[in-house]
């Protein structure tokens, strides 16, 4: 058994972990290419969590005894629907970024996915693009979010991934919707880089009651996927 620990400046919700971030350190710690993640409870921050063997293979996370998280080694095969043009996303995200400016109350405004009040966030606010449902944004990764060589690690790359999920269904429902990540299964092909633009998407593709299925994808200037996720999002009761 190992242990690791959520740093408060990784948060989704405020009290707890971005569900993609923690999705990424157990990938990271299962070190396989493509991986599921089952979310069981919220992570709490700054806590020292146990990892855990499965028995059949995969981890687990505990705070004490009470399950948090479920990771095991998967296959993806997820095709994506037409990507837009970097300056097609680029508007794109300049559109969701303002709206989001003007969205008083929102918890999620200091996620490290998507919080517009995140100077040391991520920042990633798609809008809708097209008819198809997809969202995007153009995203440019700061240098601070690097490891020495200039890639970005499984964790921060993951959390690239999970918010883009939430707002592909999010511009379908009713404004006062509360959705949370049940499950991300997600491949890097590519590691990302710091410095480099690239387009992030994410498009609905089924709702089964509260269950709500996602795609989301990074894609370079030359149109290479680097990296995608399949993501299971629950719809939270009023």
């Amino acid at each position: 058994m190992t242990s690791l620990t959520i740093p408060r400046r990784f948060n989704g919700p405020p009290t707890s972990g971005n569900g993609g971030y923690v999705g990424g350190l157990l990938a990271e710690r299962l070190g396989e290419s493509s991986v599921e993640v089952t979310l069981r409870a919220p992570p709490p921050l700054d806590a020292a969590l146990a990892v855990r063997a499965r028995e059949g293979g995969g981890l687990s996370l505990f705070d004490g005894e009470r399950l948090l998280a479920e990771a095991r080694a998967t296959a993806l095969a997820l095709e994506l629907p037409p990507v837009p043009s970097l300056e097609y996303a680029a508007a794109a995200g300049a559109i969701g970024r303002m709206r989001a400016h003007g969205r008083g109350g929102d918890p999620y405004r200091r996620c490290f996915g998507c919080g517009i009040d995140r100077e040391d966030g991520l920042v990633i606010v798609p809008s809708p693009v097209g008819d198809e449902g997809v969202v995007a944004t153009d995203w440019t990764p700061q240098s601070t979010l690097a490891e020495p060589d200039g890639t970005l690690s499984a964790p921060i790359a993951w959390a690239a991934l999970d918010c883009p999920a939430g707002f592909a269904w999010s511009h379908r429902l009713p404004d006062d919707a509360q959705m949370v990540t049940g499950r991300i299964t997600a491949r890097i092909d590519v590691p990302l880089r710091a410095g480099e633009r690239y387009v992030v998407l994410g498009w609905p593709i089924a709702r089964d009651g509260r269950k709500l299925h996602a795609g989301t994808a990074i894609v370079d200037a030359e149109g290479v996927v680097r990296a995608r996720s399949l993501q299971l999002w629950l719809l939270l009761q009023a």
